[in-house]
């Protein structure tokens, strides 16, 4: 009786399965088999111990179907991305931090120039700019350097100041050029142009209009 029980259990196993050989002593009913099929990809079925007159459909399968593997291997490309975006840093916006900062830098020199009745100046060159004032000796000597607000600037790697515009006079950066900020609160009208691969802003300044750092978008100046 045993033996037949077993044969039939044994002629529904696919033909690509393996299956052990029992190792219950003859005539007991708690033998068990195990079964090891190899699938694509890596994965595998699993069946449990399988007693005598048990159905072997109680297989669980392991591992990672190939809709699986694409998913996650898309989403590792996703976040490479992010991660390299993220590490090369952004232009446009290393551009315009730098032309807000001098912006402000300009602005509170002028209330200063107003407040003490001095005069200041703006020294601007490729690679960065600094600030002056103008002594009892009437000459115009670079601020301090322990200043940390008004301390030289040097601009970070790969951008630069490509030109300056005073009174409509437009100059390349190859050399030192001066924005005298007067006591009364006058200033001339410039436009100061900050550069870094595609990205360009600017710092504008005139009477009516005060002090700002603005984008430039095809030849044209936005706030």
């Amino acid at each position: 009786m045993d033996k037949s029980i077993y044969s039939a259990s044994v002629a529904i196993i696919p033909p690509v399965a393996k299956v052990l050989t029992p190792i219950s002593a003859p005539g007991t009913s708690t033998t068990s088999s195990m079964i090891s099929q190899p699938t694509s990809f890596g994965s595998r079925v699993l069946c449990e111990p399988v007693l005598r007159g048990q159905s072997i459909s109680t297989c669980r399968v392991f591992g990672f179907t190939l809709i699986e593997l694409i998913v996650v291997m898309l989403l590792l490309v996703v976040i490479a991305g992010m991660v390299a975006l993220n590490l090369g840093g952004d232009d446009a916006g290393e551009v315009r931090e730098e032309a807000e900062r001098l912006a402000l830098l300009l602005n509170t020199v002028q209330e200063e120039a107003i407040l003490q009745g001095q005069l200041f100046a703006l020294a601007v060159e490729k690679r960065g700019y600094h600030f002056l004032q103008l002594t009892k000796k009437g000459t115009l000597e670079p601020l301090a350097k322990e200043d940390d607000v008004l301390r030289p600037r040097e601009l970070p790697s790969g951008m630069k100041i490509s030109e300056v515009e005073i009174d409509g006079i437009v100059t390349e950066q190859d050399e030192e050029i001066g924005i005298v900020l007067q006591p009364t609160g006058d200033i001339p009208d410039f436009v100061i142009t900050f550069n870094k691969g595609t990205a360009t802003w600017r710092v504008t300044g005139s009477i009516g209009d005060g002090i700002r750092s603005t984008q430039s978008v095809e030849g044209r100046a936005t706030s």
